[in-house]
C-alpha cells in the first residue's frame, strides 16, 4: 500500500467516523426534551431534567431537527498505474568515464558514474556490468569505484533493475581502455 493510498484511507475513515458521530448527536438532541428554568434570582438554566419544584417557571422547548444534506457521491479512486502499465521513459546513461576514454597508466583504478531519470524507486537498483559480467551486487548508489581492472579494452553497461529481477532499462555500451604497466620476465 503506497503512502497516498494510506492517507486517503485514513482520511475516508475519519470522515465516516465524523458523520456517524454527528448523526448520533442529532438523534440524541431530537430525542431529549429541553427545559428552560428561571430561578428566583433571574438566572436562566437549560436542562434535560424536568424541574422538581416551581414548575411555573419551567418551560419545555422543542428542538427543531438539524439541517441535513445527502452526502455527495464519491467516485472510487483509481489506483495509480504502475511503471509496467504506463510507458515511463527511463534514461540510464554512463556519465563517467566517457565512451572511448583511456584510463592512464597506473593500477587500473577508476570511477564509473551514471545519470538516471526518473530517480530510482524503493524497489529499484542499479547493476554495473563489465565485459558482460556483473560487477558487485546491485546497489542504489549511482557511482562505483573500480580497482585493479586489467589492462585492455573493456565494455561497461549499467542495468536498471526492479527488485523482482526485471530489467527496467539499460545504458548504451561505453568502451574504456585501461593502460597498465607490464612486467617483463
Amino acid at each position: 500500500m503506497n503512502e497516498g493510498h494510506r492517507r486517503r484511507s485514513v482520511y475516508d475513515s475519519a470522515r465516516r467516523l465524523t458523520a456517524v458521530l454527528w448523526a448520533l448527536c442529532a438523534v440524541a438532541a431530537v430525542a431529549t426534551p429541553v427545559y428552560k428554568i428561571t430561578d428566583e434570582n433571574g438566572n436562566v438554566v437549560f436542562t434535560d431534567q424536568p424541574p422538581a419544584v416551581d414548575a411555573e417557571s419551567a418551560k419545555q422547548h422543542t428542538i427543531s431537527p438539524l439541517n441535513t444534506a445527502e452526502p455527495l457521491a464519491i467516485k472510487p479512486v483509481e489506483p495509480a498505474p504502475t511503471a509496467a502499465a504506463v510507458n515511463i521513459p527511463f534514461e540510464t546513461q554512463i556519465e563517467q568515464p566517457a565512451d572511448g576514454s583511456t584510463i592512464p597508466m597506473g593500477p587500473g583504478n577508476f570511477s564509473v558514474s551514471v545519470l538516471i531519470s526518473p530517480p530510482l524507486t524503493d524497489a529499484e537498483h542499479l547493476q554495473l556490468e563489465i565485459d558482460g559480467a556483473p560487477y558487485g551486487p546491485p546497489q542504489r548508489q549511482q557511482q562505483w569505484s573500480l580497482s585493479n581492472i586489467y589492462r585492455g579494452e573493456h565494455q561497461l553497461r549499467v542495468h536498471r533493475l526492479h527488485s523482482s529481477g526485471a530489467q527496467m532499462d539499460v545504458s548504451d555500451t561505453s568502451t574504456v581502455f585501461v593502460l597498465r604497466p607490464s612486467v617483463a620476465r
